[in-house]
């Protein structure tokens, strides 16, 4: 009986290690408006557009420096259409920035690309004929971050909301 609580403690201590592994690197991401314009477009629509980016604090739970993290991300966003009666596409913003040295508990910042998000809507009075909304607005759907080490080994991770891994697909 003994040996068999030793076994079950030693197979928890060993899953909760790679979990730890995985847990090394923390992201905190910011969202920032850059830009912002409103327009009209034709008689009968006014148009919005601004520009966002994210601002992700990286800090390194390792009881170690890490060299070389390499931290990817994936940004998706729905891509709306003032007058379409299907579902808006979702598209993906990737990238990726390298740290030569993370150091624990030193927080160090990048930014992510830029992404243009409009909201278009039609005047009061204007409808389309095919029943469609008289309004679009483009919104993030989700953030996925993912940091590796030198060894290309995967370190951290951080999506928001927590179904973003489930519903959709890794881009790199």
């Amino acid at each position: 009986m003994q040996k068999i609580l030793t076994l079950a403690a030693a197979i928890i201590v060993f899953a909760g290690a790679q979990a730890a592994a995985l847990d090394e690197i923390q992201f905190l991401p910011t969202r920032t408006k850059l830009d912002s314009d409103k327009n009209r477009a034709g008689s009968d629509t006014t148009v919005e557009t601004k520009e966002i980016a994210y601002t992700v604090k990286v800090t390194s739970r390792s009881f170690k420096e890490l060299l070389d993290v390499t931290v990817k991300y994936n940004v998706f966003y729905e891509d709306s259409q003032l007058g379409s009666t299907a579902e808006p596409e979702i598209k993906c913003s990737a990238g990726s920035h390298v740290f030569p040295s993370l150091l624990t508990n030193k927080p160090v910042e990048f930014a992510t690309e830029t992404i243009k998000l409009d909201k278009a809507s039609l005047d009061p009075g204007w409808y389309f004929a095919s029943g469609a909304s008289s309004k679009a607005k483009d919104k993030v759907v989700g953030l996925w971050f993912k940091a590796f080490d030198s060894s290309g080994k995967q370190i951290g991770e951080y999506a928001n909301p927590t179904t973003v891994a489930k519903k959709r697909k890794w881009k790199d």
